[in-house]
């Protein structure tokens, strides 16, 4: 009969484990994705029932906690002055199985915790990506990253979050200590209260330094990345020693932080378990104390230990793993405060395929970091099937126009229009079908040269014929087709961190492809041939041709003879401003009247 409960049980488990494994492990195409916005209003609530769960679980564990005590409490005041084997073997079944349903609950809770840290993760990685690339484009070091969201998650799987999860149950442990004898009970509370005030003393000491490290951590893994994408320019320079040293001194700082945080920690822990240890004691003194006054029963001594043990056991926890909960506090406010910090997205009207006509409205804009004005209230007006050269003095603002045009950077004041609608008027996603752009920093991926041509559209067995053949036709358009060709696995060539495995050269011309790729109506080129040769200058200028030939709009920043011969119109830019813009020889000719010397007047002295 035993051994058909014990199946029972095991059956019953273990088909629960199996549903919170389906509940919580769904794959992605079935998981609610949020953006930032939604993470603030709808995230809560996605995670409400995994909550329910876990604290549902704790409750229970909690209570089965009570067993071990009850047992000794029994076999003390009932076995043993009544030689009752047949009551000792039944108590001990109905403790073993209560350990047994007990480990595996807290099985299932740790469980619960590993799939809630996951959703947690799948639910607000999107968003996390999403706001800290809106930051970078905006020239800002973001408020959180993906390491805020790791911190995040490995405070929720923690033992210290097992800790918080049991500590609401400590009451219930000292008012059974009251229960046994209100000594013990007393005992119970001033051990609470002395524990709990080392783990607020622990809180406080560790604030700062855990503030510290996580703001050193991001500089100093960032700065690091920075360093190794800059490791040739650094060889070259030959400063590999003073780069060490300065990383070197950086990490130490880094290493210093986390030092200090572990030592705070384990000071706190160390007298936090040895306070624990006395506390404990000191019930079993207490107890036999009052066995001896005949109190209390011998059963009560041994129950008041466990139950004082078990009420102090949750702060234990949190103490020695503060650590992690400090991390994990400090990157949820982070992640909080980078959400909220965030434009509301709104869905967008679908807007009909544009001609091509652009215009620019008072535009100003900043440069790059994000605080110098780099566009000073530039208007003007571009009509399909229009070339536009863009030249100016280094700083005159042709990057900045550039990425205002291509929707790389939000202006700071008026609108870019497109057909009549503005940028901001546009899903995002839907305008950058309608505009190429080939950044001055050319920036190509992890993956294939087929997967960066159509910028990692995906791929299924309906469209991948489709795609193919526009990354191929983007690839001829832009005169890299051979040169593809000639590269190991053509199309398929794996590029390494940072488009790393080809030159610049056939980067650029890539990245021209991918501008191209599905032959967008605006083509926005921010000095297309600083890395090409004559062969790929020449292929450059047909490829700006056929778009022309199509109808788009080409605004080419360059600076070379070549391209500045093949436009309609120049534009020039001095000091963010427009000085001049119109037909290319009107423009040039008005450059070149005022760059002559002025004729000496009638009867001056040589």
């Amino acid at each position: 009969m035993l051994s058909r409960a014990a199946d029972f049980v095991r059956t019953r488990i273990g088909a629960l484990r199996a549903s919170i494994d389906r509940f919580f492990n769904l794959p992605p195409e079935q998981l609610e994705t949020f953006s930032a916005a939604q993470m603030m209003s709808r995230g809560p609530q996605s995670l409400r029932t995994h909550v329910m769960l876990i604290v549902g679980f704790s409750a229970a564990i909690n209570l089965l906690y009570l067993a071990p005590s009850l047992y000794m409490l029994q076999v003390y005041d009932r076995v043993i002055p009544t030689s009752g084997v047949l009551t000792l073997v039944l108590l001990s079944v109905v403790l073993i199985a209560s350990l047994a349903v007990l480990a595996l609950l807290d099985s299932i809770r740790s469980r619960l915790l590993a799939r809630a840290s996951v959703r947690v993760e799948r639910l607000a990685a999107d968003a996390v990506i999403e706001e800290g690339m809106r930051a970078r484009r905006a020239g800002a070091q973001p408020e959180a990253t993906s390491r805020d969201l790791d911190n995040l998650r490995t405070g929720i799987t923690s033992p210290a979050a097992a800790g918080l999860l049991d500590l609401p149950w400590t009451p219930l442990f000292i008012i059974i200590c009251f229960v046994i004898h209100f000594w013990i009970g007393v005992l119970a509370i001033v051990g609470a209260v002395i524990i709990l005030l080392l783990a607020l003393a622990n809180e406080r000491s560790s604030r700062d330094s855990i503030s510290r490290l996580s703001s050193l951590a991001a500089r100093f893994y960032s700065a690091s990345d920075a360093d190794l994408n800059a490791a040739e320019t650094i060889h070259a320079l030959g400063a590999n020693s003073r780069f060490r040293h300065r990383r070197g001194k950086a990490r130490a700082d880094f290493v210093g932080a986390q030092t200090d945080v572990a030592i705070t920690g384990a000071g706190y822990s160390s007298i936090t378990k040895a306070t624990r240890m006395l506390l404990q004691s000191a019930a079993l003194g207490l107890g036999a104390f009052l066995a001896v006054q005949r109190e209390i029963s011998p059963g009560a001594i041994i129950a008041a230990t466990i139950l004082t043990a078990r009420a102090f056991a949750p702060v234990e926890q949190i103490v020695g793993g503060w650590r992690q909960l400090g991390m994990a506090h400090t990157s949820y406010l982070a992640l909080r405060k980078l959400f909220a910090a965030m434009p509301t997205s709104m869905a967008r009207t679908p807007l009909p395929t544009p001609e091509g006509r652009l215009e620019l409205e008072q535009i100003s804009a900043t440069a790059p970091d994000g605080r110098t004005l780099a566009l000073q209230g530039v208007s003007l007006q571009i009509e399909p099937g229009e070339v536009v050269g863009v030249i100016g003095p280094s700083g005159a603002g042709k990057t900045a126009l550039a990425r205002v045009l291509a929707n790389a950077a939000t202006p700071r004041m008026g609108a870019v229009r497109l057909d009549g609608a503005r940028y901001a008027d546009w899903d995002e996603e839907a305008l950058s079908r309608h505009i190429g752009y080939l950044p001055q920093r050319i920036d190509l991926f992890d993956g294939t040269i087929a997967d960066n041509i159509s910028s990692f559209v995906p791929r299924t067995p309906e469209t991948s014929e489709a795609i193919g053949e526009s990354v191929v036709a983007a690839a001829i358009e832009a005169g890299a087709h051979d040169l593809i060709l000639r590269l190991p696995r053509g199309y398929e060539t794996e590029l390494g961190p940072s488009g790393s495995g080809i030159s610049p050269g056939q980067a650029q011309r890539i990245a021209l492809a991918r501008a191209l790729f599905g032959q967008p109506c605006v083509l926005v080129l921010d000095e297309p041939n600083s890395h090409l040769d004559q062969e790929g200058e020449a292929a450059l200028a047909v490829a700006i041709q056929r778009v022309r030939a199509r109808g788009g709009v080409v605004v080419v920043v360059a600076h070379r003879a070549g391209i500045i011969g093949i436009v309609d119109k120049l534009l020039v830019l001095r000091d963010g401003r427009v000085i001049e813009y119109g037909p290319r020889q009107s423009v040039l000719a008005k450059i070149q009247a005022a760059a002559a010397p002025k004729s000496a007047p009638v009867g001056a002295r040589s």
